[in-house]
């Protein structure tokens, strides 16, 4: 049996017409998702954007304080910088203060002679003491007393009973006596007396501390000798020979 031809144009129209629908629907659909999609990335962008300047305008702010905190930082050296110079400064003018009162300390002492292994006693006087100085002037080095005059003589430190006698500390009214008594004090060999210069504590732990190098520049057969704070030495047959002993050399 043969179709009929006025339904199947019928038939056609219709499913053009579904088939327009439905290509409408889908093309709203996708346009939809399409605007869907489109708004959520722009707000995603937007968000970016703002999310961006807030780290770069946090940025700033902290390269702000950091250029801050750069310049305080720097001004706090300048300080330290300028602190330091004022320290060496002063360090100076305390070495040459220092300096200055142990040279006047020395010249204070230019006079005096300084006497170990005399024998003491607890309660000796002023007077005792120097008329003990006198009486070793005049028996030991050969002098005479009356043509050495002493503006004082004590004992230094406290008296030790069955210890080492207290030195005695003698200041002559004229620097030639003392020259002239030190040169004597060669005549003290094996009598365990012992006469020095009076130096400042300074020279003192000074000379201390070049004894050790005396001593090695003696065993290599130098003449070595100390003269005030400094070490002297020379080879053998060369320089002077006959030199004052200070406390450490003759004990040692």
């Amino acid at each position: 049996m043969a179709p009929r031809k006025g339904n199947t144009s019928e038939d056609d129209s219709i499913s053009l017409s579904v088939v327009k629908e439905l290509l409408e629907l889908q093309e709203r659909n996708f346009k939809s998702f399409l605007d869907t999609i489109m708004e959520s990335t722009h707000k995603r962008m937007d968000n970016i954007i703002r999310e961006v300047q807030e780290i770069k305008d946090s940025l700033q702010y902290s390269q702000k304080e950091i250029d801050e905190n750069k310049i305080n930082l720097l001004r706090h050296i300048q300080k330290v910088e300028d602190i330091d110079t004022e320290i060496t400064l002063l360090k100076k003018d305390i070495t040459a203060n220092d300096t200055k009162v142990d040279y006047l300390e020395n010249q204070s002492r230019r006079n005096n002679i300084l006497i170990d292994g005399v024998a003491d006693t607890k309660d000796e006087t002023w007077e005792q003491c120097e008329q003990k100085v006198r009486e070793l002037v005049r028996e030991k080095l050969k002098l005479d007393p009356k043509q050495i005059e002493i503006e004082r003589a004590h004992r230094n430190g406290r008296f030790n009973d069955g210890g080492r006698p207290r030195p005695i500390v003698a200041k002559l009214l004229r620097y030639k006596d003392r020259d002239q008594i030190m040169k004597r004090a060669k005549y003290l060999k094996g009598t365990h007396i012992y006469i020095n210069e009076d130096y400042s504590e300074k020279v003192r732990q000074k000379r201390k501390e070049l004894i050790p190098q005396m001593k090695a520049e003696r065993e290599r057969g130098n003449i070595a000798y100390l003269k005030f704070d400094k070490l002297v030495v020379h080879p053998p047959g060369e320089g002077r020979t006959d030199r004052r002993r200070t406390r450490a050399d003759s004990r040692h």
